[in-house]
């Protein structure tokens, strides 16, 4: 038994009671059901007495504070915490007016000069030109805040743990609701299912311009979908979130301000996909015209003028679906912040002049004037700025190993622990199943050598040594517990300490020679090595120098090594690894529900984190003219979870089909799971305002974007 590293039992004792009594509910299960569209009748005028000679317009006044916290009597509108401009003004008897910052920031202005893409030109106009006519009405969640200030975060790198950062400005077109059941109106000011979910529509808001001042309309929207993701030279293969009954969806332009999306299957999933994920179904068309060949012929000289190999690689300079992977400035955004300068070092972001929201008093959001992120490519440089008080929101990448540093520091450090659930399955490793040498994937597609190595650790150690006793061993089932169709023992098989049967298991597949040194040796007499490169965002380095230990007591020899983000990436992507070590998130319910790339090959995001399979992948999408051909039951989990996704929730065939594919994971073995995951250690600085308890940390619901940064402040 390997005991070093466990915490002293004083330790581990203030550790448990912290973190229970901060973790005293459970972990939610939100819903898969869609929010049904809102039937009852308008919501009633506030009681007072009427005027005694009617008039067409509300008396210009202004507008009550109303607050999550103090409603002032004010009725909850259609949708909870926000309101239309309309509904807002009869419901209060106000006529808003509305206000913004003195000044924004210079860079919007210079930094497009600088780069030849000009962001803003000449003066701003008015407030009151810049929002839309329909501006959306935020009740803050604690009080009216007040502009300035820097919000402060950090990343291990440019686009390395750098999410939650991403998600504190997004905006899509519907989001989720802090309370992680409803889904609400964001971009678009309405949306409405048809009753078979095969149409939905979604109405934006008029007069809503870029960035940049230009409109923002439907044409947009089919800009992003026909002439990008539908472009063969962009996107070989149209996205799987993309594609309902074996068919891409279809966009149709009502007007300028309407479009329907037509499914060829039911699609309930993906206003849940739209509410969570970083993909934004528009991009502005006024300004990639000339940068996309069906528009500009000469694209490809510019392309080349550049240094670029042809207008593809050009147009991907400027445009991704990871909007931090592309380095640009002067993209039109619909953002609440707008990139303004980018160093090796950190990224500056300024608050955006068009920005669609406005607080209950008429001023315009956010009220934070910039969002500043730096890069610490360790975690102790993390950790030092956090206990200094220099990062005002944390908990992505945060280990719970770390809590007694951060509690200790709490006070002079000026900040706030909160240890709300996370949702994922925690760390799991996935052997190369498609890997170059013949040999290896041999071995390594044989369910017999993952179950070895899930026997051969010791998951309850693992969960002393990384979470104080607080987590559960569990499997890799690429499926959260909490599914309606989950099954209890699929997240125990196998996960007993058991090096004996680990043994017997890997003598019994041909892996009984050793060297002189006691080394397992392959089939063709070489010693069997398997490298770890892992990267620091995918978890404590201590749980892969424990399997380490683990699968060596068994003759495997395993060689570790840490790399950055992008090298994994690079790595992975291109099938050089020998094992893949990722998070398993995106299987909560919902979230797997409208995008469940987790349950077929390569079992994770094609581009950052594709754990094994990947050549199997290739052959089901090109119908068999490339890649390597999988046996019968892999290449069902394509067809199986394409039926699944467009079957209803709670209906016999939908729990058949999610049970049916768990079965063929589960025979497999292709995920090896350790422990589970552990409450979520979240840092917020004291200075900020309107911060919320967080109901869930999780990828999942892309980080603090259901929590709405927009009207966070700076106290101070």
């Amino acid at each position: 038994m390997h005991k070093n590293n466990i915490m002293r039992l004083t330790i581990v004792m203030m550790l448990i009671t912290l973190v229970l009594g901060a973790c005293a509910q459970p972990t939610p299960e939100p819903t898969v059901e869609l929010p049904a569209i809102p039937t009852e009748e308008p919501a009633e005028e506030p009681a007072e007495e009427p005027a005694e000679e009617p008039v067409e317009e509300p008396e210009v006044t202004g507008c009550p504070a109303v607050t999550v916290a103090d409603p002032m009597g004010v009725s909850e509108g259609e949708w909870p915490q926000q309101y239309e401009l309309a509904e807002y003004e009869s419901l209060t008897g106000c006529k808003m007016t509305f206000s913004s910052r003195d000044e924004f920031n210079p860079r919007l202005w210079e930094v497009g000069e600088e780069h030849g893409t000009p962001m803003l030109e000449g003066d701003l106009p008015p407030v009151e030109e810049r929002l839309p006519e329909e501006p959306m009405v935020v009740q803050p969640y604690d009080e009216i805040g007040y502009y300035g200030g820097r919000a402060r975060w950090v990343s291990l790198g440019p686009e390395s743990g750098n999410s939650e950062f991403l998600s504190a400005r997004h905006v899509n077109i519907v989001r989720f609701l802090d309370d992680i059941q409803t889904i609400v109106p964001n971009v678009a000011k309405s949306y409405e299912w048809n009753d078979d979910f095969t149409e939905i529509t979604f109405v934006l808001r008029k007069g809503h311009k870029w960035s940049d001042g230009q409109p923002f309309t439907v044409d947009d929207m089919l800009f992003w979908y026909d002439d990008i993701m539908l472009n063969e030279e962009l996107y070989p293969e149209v996205p799987s979130y993309l594609v309902y009954g074996g068919e891409p969806m279809q966009m149709e332009k009502i007007d300028d301000l309407t479009v329907k999306i037509h499914f060829a299957a039911p699609a309930q999933g993906f206003t849940i996909m739209m509410a969570t994920a970083y993909y934004q179904p528009w991009r502005p068309k006024h300004f990639y015209m000339d940068k996309h060949l069906d528009y500009n012929p000469d694209v490809a000289e510019i392309a080349e003028a550049e240094g670029y190999t042809d207008w593809v690689e050009y147009f991907f300079s400027w445009f991704g679906q990871w909007q931090d992977a592309v380095h640009r400035f002067g993209v039109p955004k619909l953002e609440s912040h707008i990139l303004v300068e980018e160093t090796t070092e950190y990224k500056v972001f300024a608050a955006n002049p068009y920005y669609y929201k406005v607080d209950t008093t008429g001023q315009q959001l956010p009220y934070i004037d910039e969002q500043y992120q730096s890069y610490a490519p360790d975690k102790e440089l993390i950790e030092l700025k956090i206990i200094n008080g220099e990062v005002d929101q944390k908990a992505q990448s945060l280990q719970i190993a770390s809590l007694p540093l951060y509690k200790g520091h709490e006070e002079d450090g000026n900040y706030s622990i909160q240890m709300p659930p996370g949702a994922d399955n925690g760390r799991i490793y996935t052997f190369n199943c498609t890997h170059q040498d013949p040999v290896l994937r041999e071995i390594f597609q044989n369910p017999k050598f993952s179950q070895a190595m899930s026997l051969a650790m010791d998951r309850e150690e693992i969960n002393q040594v990384l979470c104080f006793g607080l987590c559960e061993p569990r499997q890799g089932i690429p499926v959260h517990p909490t599914a309606s169709f989950a099954k209890p023992e699929w997240f125990t098989y196998m996960t007993e300490y058991d090096p004996g049967q680990a043994n017997a298991l890997l003598d019994e597949i041909g892996l009984d020679q050793r060297d002189a040194d006691g080394w397992r040796l392959r089939p063709d007499g070489k010693r069997l090595v398997i490298f770890n490169v892992y990267l620091l965002q995918t978890g404590n380095v201590a749980l892969h120098e424990l399997t380490k230990e683990y699968w060596e007591d068994v003759g495997v020899k395993v060689e570790l090594k840490e790399v950055s983000s992008e090298a994994y990436r690079t790595m992975v992507s291109s099938n050089e690894h020998d094992v893949a070590t990722f998070t398993s998130g995106m299987t909560i319910e919902p979230a797997l529900y409208s995008n469940p790339f987790r349950l077929y090959p390569p079992f994770g995001d094609r581009a950052l984190e594709p754990l094994c399979g990947a050549e199997w992948f290739d052959y089901w999408a090109s119908d068999g003219a490339s890649g390597t051909e999988p046996d019968a039951d892999t290449l069902a989990l394509f067809d199986l979870t394409d039926q699944w996704k467009s079957s209803l929730p709670g209906t016999e065939d939908y729990e058949r089909l999610g049970r049916e594919i768990v079965e063929i994971h589960r025979d497999h073995f292709w995920l090896v799971g350790t422990i589970s995951d552990s409450p979520a250690v979240t840092i917020v600085h004291n200075r900020l305002g309107n911060t919320p308890q967080w109901t869930i940390q999780a990828w999942d619901y892309y980080r603090t974007y259901a929590f709405r940064t927009d009207q966070w402040y700076i106290k101070e």
